[in-house]
């Protein structure tokens, strides 16, 4: 955050996405990949298979990716997966991959904030929706409901396949489909190392053995911990036995846990919470007696204990809208987990959702798709007038503020009033790139009186030449639909420099003689206090920052 603290005025949201420079060969799209400020950007599937061009490189989703009919091939088959893939709490739809999942190998690598929906990879050993094996890697607020197939092969895990090293899952959960043989978990197929761990995920999926030793959460945990997990999905086990509705085989310390696994198939023979008890360890851990429905909490191995709840089904909501009853006194429910009207949830998956109310059902512009699938199309409350203003443009998008401008001083736009607002953007281009800017407010606006106006950040107001502005319709609702264009280091762009990065500041401004003095300059404060309260809705990271200068968002 250093070198945001200049630009942005008072009482702002501010939707940033952060680009860095037009890339070189080896990436279609924009950004060097060389860290959190300068990545690669990606925004189709065809961008997200050109990670195996750079396996080292640093990658952030800019927008939802839909998939559908992209034959994708995994990634880094040979050569290691050690960057960073953060999808930036964005969402890849239905991607169908060859073997094994996104990945095969990953080492030093993070892999975060990425929500896999649909899709499917077949698996004929070490598989997983992310990694089918890896090393040294973090994996965090991670969430799959894809299918993965083939009845064969060991090491299979709904997020990952195999983890040694310091590998670890955190905040993370599975939904899907998992098709497997020995060692095959909801959430990790196997653990191999003491520094390795699972924390503060569930699986709500269906797990298919087709061998023993398999678990909800882990198949093969042979070292390693795992803590603040459950397991609320169904093990569709026909009449395969030896299975654990969170272990199947337990070498390792299991903690403040709890277990409500469906088994559809035989019930004798299999583990509430663990198939064979190797040498593993149990502190506050808990299994629902009547959904488990197995004779005891290991079925065979060391003897291990536990707390049974719901025997008899007696008090079949002990695990449901509480935050209290154990295991979830050693849960974090101010910060990771959240009650519901059923079993906990995480937080995080919250921030994945598209923003209720965005008109015509998430298509604002109305274009024919969903806004929070489009890299160059962002939409967001406008907090000068309480409903919906969309900002798209040619080129990428890096940054667009809505700013609250009604109220005065000297550096206001003398006889303009601005109903909706102003916005401040800024957009990746080729250097000298002619962009084309279109945005939409919605409300009741009259076109014919308004003008769009661009203030310079210092005193000047100027009319926008060229400028459209319309009155249109979208989805019953009225709309001002503004259309006009800017040159990278033309007059318009903030800092006049043909650098590829357009910067400006613009809003529809109504001119009256007895208008009040409104402009953008009277929301500058000399101060270099930051207040910021991070969000992050459909995606999008959205900080509310008061007592800031605007010019903290250049580069």
């Amino acid at each position: 955050m250093k070198n945001l603290c200049k630009y942005i005025p008072i009482g702002i949201i501010s939707i940033i996405l952060v680009f860095g420079a037009p890339s070189a060969l080896a990436f279609s799209g924009y950004g060097s990949g060389t860290s959190s400020n300068h990545p690669y950007f990606i925004t189709t599937c065809s961008q997200l298979q050109e990670i195996n061009n750079d396996l080292t490189g640093y990658y952030v989703l800019a927008s939802n990716i839909d998939c559908t009919g992209f034959a994708f091939s995994h990634l880094a088959n040979s050569t290691p997966f050690s960057g960073t893939l953060d999808g930036k709490n964005h969402t890849i739809k239905n991607l169908v991959i060859d073997s094994t999942g996104l990945f095969y190998l990953t080492s030093g690598a993070t892999i975060k904030n990425i929500n896999i929906i649909g899709g499917s990879t077949p698996s004929w050993g070490y598989g997983g929706s992310f990694v089918a094996r890896a090393t040294n890697t973090i994996m965090t607020n991670l969430h799959s409901s894809m299918t993965i197939s083939e009845n064969a092969g060991a090491y299979k895990g709904g997020i990952v396949g195999s983890m040694s090293g310091t590998s670890r899952v955190a905040a993370s959960s599975f939904s899907g489909n998992i098709s497997g043989a020995a060692y095959t978990g909801g959430i990790v197929g196997a653990m191999w190392d003491n520094t390795t761990s699972v924390t503060d995920s569930f699986t709500t999926g269906t797990l298919h053995p087709y061998g023993a030793y398999n678990g909800l959460i882990v198949g093969g945990f042979f070292a390693g911990t795992i803590s603040n997990v459950y397991t609320s999905g169904t093990i569709d086990n026909g009449v395969t036995t030896n299975i654990g509705g969170i272990i199947g085989d337990s070498q390792a310390s299991l903690s403040n846990s709890f277990s409500a696994a469906n088994f559809s198939g035989t019930t004798s023979d299999n583990g509430a919470v663990t198939a064979y008890n190797v040498s593993g360890t149990y502190s506050n851990v808990y299994y629902d007696k009547y959904i488990t429905n197995t004779a005891n909490m290991c079925n065979f191995g060391a003897v291990c204990t536990g707390t049974a709840v719901n025997v008899g089904n007696s008090n079949p909501t002990y695990f449901m809208n509480n935050s209290t009853n154990g295991p979830f006194n050693a849960w974090d429910f101010n910060n990771i987990w959240q009650t519901t009207a059923s079993y906990p949830t995480l937080r995080n998956i919250a921030l994945f959702n598209d923003q209720a109310g965005i008109p015509n059902n998430g298509d604002a512009n109305n274009d024919g798709i969903q806004d929070s699938y489009q890299a160059n199309v962002t939409t967001v409350t406008n907090i000068t007038t309480g409903a919906y203003t969309v900002l798209q443009s040619s080129c990428t998008l890096n940054r667009f503020v809505i700013a609250d401008v009604e109220a005065s001083g000297s550096s206001s736009d003398a006889n303009f009033d601005y109903p909706a607002g102003g916005i401040s953007f800024e957009i990746y281009c080729a250097p000298g790139t002619t962009a084309t800017i279109t945005e939409y407010f919605y409300g009741s606006f009259e076109a014919s009186k308004l003008v769009m106006r661009n203030w310079d950040g210092a005193n000047t107001y100027t009319t926008i030449p060229g400028a459209t502005l319309s009155n249109i319709t979208i989805a019953g609702q009225p709309v001002l639909k503004v259309v006009y264009q800017v040159t990278d280091g033309g007059a318009l762009d903030y800092l006049q420099l043909a650098d590829g990065i357009i910067d400006m500041i613009s809003g529809p401004g109504i001119s009256t003689v007895n208008a009040p003095k409104t402009g953008f300059g009277n929301l500058l404060a000399n101060t270099n206090q930051l207040t910021i309260a991070e969000y992050t809705l459909a995606g999008i990271s959205i900080l509310w920052l008061a007592y800031v200068n605007r010019k903290y968002l250049k580069k």
